[in-house]
This record gives C-alpha cells, structure tokens and sequence, in this order.
C-alpha cells in the first residue's frame, strides 16, 4: 500500500528492523489535576486516565508487564517490546520514585525503549535527570499532552496549563537529547477548522518528532458528558474529521511519526460520536483518499516564525 504518511510502525522499523510492541503500565502515580477521590481533572478525561483494561486487574507492577506481554505474543506475535507509561501523568511523583520504578523495570524485562505519558507542567529539573540517566540505557520517549496551542480552549477543557508551557516542555525536552511527542485533540469545544490548522503549523515550527491525533470523543463519566448534554456542541463523522486530518497531516514535516491518527473508546462508555467505521477501515480511508487526490504528509507545510527549529 502506498502510504502517504509516515507511520509509526515504518519508524520503529527504520529505527529497530521491526515494530516494538506497547506494553501499557500503569504506575499509579495519579494526576495533578485530580482531588483524593477522582475529581476534577480536564473535562475530556475518562475517570480512569485513560488506563489499559487488563492493568486494572493486575495486582503488581510485574503482572501488568507479564499480561501486557503475553497478549502482544498472542495476537501480535510480538517479541520485542517498548514500556508505555500510559495512565494519567507518568512523572508525576518524587525523582527518586520514578528512578527506582525504571531501574526495577528495566531490570526485570527486555524494554528497548520506554515511551513515558505526561504533561507539560510535571517536568522539573529533576525528573529531566532521571529521563536523561535512562536515555543512557535505552531509547526515551516522553509524550506530551498538549492538546491545542490556544489558551482559550486550554481554559475551556480545564486543562491547567497554558500554550506557552506546552512549547516551553517541547523545546526543554529536546535540548536535553528526549524524543519528543506530542498529543492533540481535533474537535475540542469552540475550536474551527482555522483552530486545527494554526496548531498543526505551530507544532511544525517545534521540534516535535512524533503526533498522535486524536478525534474529540465524549467519554461516560468524563466532565465533558455534562456538558455534551446541557449545551450539545459538533462532533464529527468518519468523512468530516477524515477531511479535517488529512489537512492537519498534510502541514506536518514528512519525517514527524504520525503515532495515532483517531481516538479508540470501548463502545460501552462511548456516548459521541458513533461511527459505522471501525479502526482499520477508516485508516485504509484516509490512506485511499490521501492518495486519491495526491496528498501527502508535508505538503502543505506553511512557514510559521519565531517557534523554534523547524524539523
């Protein structure tokens, strides 16, 4: 098939010879932005963080990695293997437990790299050394949820941080040698297909070298369901967000991994919107209508001054 975009199984093989497989960890190092019981949070956020189903019923740390690996072997075939730091904010805790948590890790299983989820206000001085001492054993990611570049929808979702300190991470991360990838949401409340550009061109003025793009869903048990249903607002069909993706790819640099290009909710807490696509055929949609009207990853990158390295 010919790909318009570069994915993120064709980085890992340029990169490794063959795909790492994911094993989500959920360390329970909670949220910044959530009370002692769960509340508050951002307004798009599922109660629990967005975990893994399985980790949930896993009692350690060690039977989280061990089912995670045995199903990526089941279905996948896998056999080698990333650690994903997956739930809620992965460097929200003490250095000194975030070190000890990757040293116990990577001691006990064959990680060839380690893909940490964040956000951009949790990085201080000393969980970036921790990340740079791991960078000297395996490759580090760290994943950044930025969501958009405009203060008034960062406002709107309660996200707790402004634009400036997403750019600020981005660039803190990738001074000190850190993969940098970053997650966005098309669809949040108020924002227009202007909105989408400007933070697909934002982002390709920044060092960013991978993106995983979510379709706004309205989860079950997210602050975002409430206001769903007192002020209802759009939320996009296959075809409607395909045009809109395939805009924001094309303003990406050709060499930014394209990680994710759509949101995945189990159907039972899914409340908005429902598609008659699943995962892959939409994926193989994108891809035909990309290369049935010529479009590729880049080209339509716009100039965009004063943001940083343009990669």
């Amino acid at each position: 098939m010919n790909l318009p975009f570069y994915t993120h199984r064709q980085s890992m093989i340029d990169t490794y010879g063959e795909p790492l497989y994911r094993v989500p960890i959920d360390p329970g190092f909670g949220c910044p932005h959530r009370g002692p019981v769960g509340e508050g949070g951002c307004t798009f956020c599922p109660p629990d963080g967005s975990r893994a189903g399985y980790t949930a019923n896993a009692g350690t740390l060690e039977e989280q990695i061990a089912q995670g690996m045995a199903f990526a072997r089941a279905r996948y075939g896998a056999g080698r293997f990333l650690a994903y730091i997956q739930a809620f904010t992965g460097t929200f805790a003490p250095a000194s437990r975030q070190r000890q948590l990757y040293l116990r890790l990577l001691d006990a299983f064959p990680f060839e790299a380690v893909s940490i989820g964040t956000r951009p206000d949790c990085l201080p001085e000393s969980t970036m050394d921790v990340l740079c001492r791991l960078r000297e054993r395996l490759d580090v990611w760290v994943e950044l949820g930025i969501q958009t570049v405009h203060d008034r929808t960062l406002e709107h979702i309660r996200r707790g941080h402004d634009w400036t300190a997403g750019r600020e991470a981005i660039l803190r991360l990738h001074e000190r040698g850190i993969h940098v990838a970053v997650h966005v949401i098309l669809g949040l409340p108020g924002e227009t297909r202007d909105d989408f550009s400007r933070t697909a061109d934002t982002l390709a003025g920044l060092p960013v070298e991978g993106i995983k793009i979510h379709n706004l869903h309205v989860v079950r048990g997210a602050a975002m369901e409430r206001e769903f249903e007192t002020s209802p607002f759009p939320v996009y069909d296959e075809r409607t967000y395909s045009e809109i993706l395939i805009d924001f790819i094309r303003r990406l640099p050709p060499k930014v991994v394209i990680m994710r290009i759509n949101t995945d909710t189990p159907p039972d807490r899914l409340i908005a919107p429902v598609w008659e696509m699943p995962k892959g055929r939409f994926r193989d949609f994108v891809i035909s209508e990309m290369n049935r009207q010529g479009y590729r990853q880049g080209d339509a990158v716009t100039e965009v001054s004063g943001l940083g390295r343009r990669s």
